[in-house]
């Protein structure tokens, strides 16, 4: 059952881009535990945000159709859950490039943290 749909990344200017999936797995592989972290992070607060808006009345198949991602008329039929986490799917595209600008921040502070946590503290 297909509920949403984004348009497909592929070629801009006539150049050949990274997939949203190939940059995912760079980042994996650069940033391990922080890309993660912060990852689900965003995906928890996104899922959360779909669920309150759709609780609360706020048509999302509007606002997601306002920035470009097509709603079927599924949508309608399924309960709340199913709805909130089609939307939270469907804004992936929206989710992915501040996963990608917090991702090196968020290692900074792991990386600061697990330095400070191997000083001895001397009294």
């Amino acid at each position: 059952m297909k509920i949403f749909s984004s348009k497909e990344e592929g070629e801009e200017d006539g150049e050949k881009t990274k997939s949203k999936g190939d940059q995912a797995k760079e980042l994996l592989a650069k940033y391990g535990g922080a890309y993660l972290a912060t990852s689900i992070t965003l995906s928890l607060i996104s899922f959360s945000l779909c669920y309150a808006l759709i609780s609360a009345g706020i048509d999302v198949q509007a606002l997601l159709q306002k920035v470009g991602i097509s709603t079927d008329a599924t949508a309608e039929k399924v309960g709340t859950f199913v709805l909130a986490y089609a939307a939270h799917k469907a804004a992936s595209p929206i989710r992915f490039p501040p996963t990608v600008a917090l991702t090196p921040i968020v290692a900074g502070w792991i990386g600061s943290y697990l330095f400070l946590a191997r000083i001895p503290c001397v009294l």
